[in-house]
């Protein structure tokens, strides 16, 4: 794997790696200038584990056709989880990508075969595009039919202006300036009325936003409302997840971390399991 720097800019890239390769200023190690980007994401571990994942894709790209079962395909998935985490955060980093290596070569034809070939989502991704040319197409070639009959009208309009000097009695100052009158009339309306199209396709086009929907078929119904599951467990009431700590209940419950409370799990969570679990059924006996 190619090594992650943080905090180096281009200009300290191209000067501590003139010669295409150099040693790391930290550890030593020898690291390759083709091995650095620009940082994305502000946590560094995120972007190395974003970087490392982008890599394992080209490799590690099997679908569930491949696999005889769910649970050999579950599998598979669950392996590619351990090996970004190993390679992550450095764990037997010579064993993960000699793994990483021997798979890719192990399933060399089955890699550059579904390279080739699309997946369900990226088949969705062209068909929608597909539709929107065709739609951009349907939009120009119907602009193109309404300008052909403007153009077929403006020369009439100019045959008869012709045919009305030669025949009028009025001289041709009056007739050209009433002439300019009506075509002034004609461009102000036009250009209100394409104020007003321009108004409604732009009306049009929020209201599609605001509607729109990547589903592939849109449920109406009544709008959600949460409701809390209700439990019977046949015993003793719970108390309220609130009160446990008041109650004293969470003085023999194991403190939580800092990076699992980021995960939405709490003191609470395992505390009110354990009164779940005592108290379930009691009332059968």
């Amino acid at each position: 794997m190619r090594s992650f720097t943080f905090g180096s800019s281009r200009n300290c890239v191209e000067n501590l790696f003139a010669r295409n390769s150099g040693p790391c200023p930290q550890c030593g190690k020898i690291l390759w200038k083709k091995g650095f980007w620009e940082q994305i994401f502000d946590d560094p571990v995120v972007e190395k584990e974003n970087h490392i994942r982008k890599k394992l894709g080209k490799i590690y790209n099997l679908k569930r056709m491949d696999f005889p079962t769910l649970r050999d395909f579950n599998n598979y998935l669950e392996r590619i989880e351990t090996i970004v985490m190993n390679l992550t955060y450095n764990i037997d980093v010579e064993e993960t990508e000699a793994e990483v290596n021997r798979f890719k070569s192990e399933n060399s034809e089955l890699i550059e075969r579904n390279k080739r070939k699309l997946d369900e989502d990226q088949i969705w991704i062209f068909q929608m595009l597909e539709e929107e040319q065709k739609r951009k197409k349907y939009v120009v070639e119907g602009a193109g039919k309404k300008e052909l009959p403007e153009k077929v009208t403006s020369s009439d309009k100019a045959k008869a202006i012709i045919d009305e000097l030669r025949e009028s009695d009025l001289p041709a100052e009056v007739i050209l300036d009433r002439q300019r009158k009506r075509q002034i009339e004609a461009e102000l309306a036009e250009k209100e009325e394409a104020v007003k199209r321009k108004k409604s396709k732009m009306e049009a086009q929020q209201k599609r936003l605001d509607t729109a929907s990547f589903a592939l078929i849109r449920i109406s119904g009544a709008p959600f409302v949460y409701r809390g599951p209700e439990l019977p467990i046949n015993g003793p009431s719970l108390p309220k997840p609130e009160d446990l700590s008041r109650m004293g209940y969470l003085q023999h419950v194991l403190q939580i971390s800092g990076s699992r409370y980021a995960g939405g799990f709490t003191p609470e969570t395992c505390c009110m399991r354990a009164l779940f679990d005592s108290r379930i059924d009691l009332f059968l006996f």
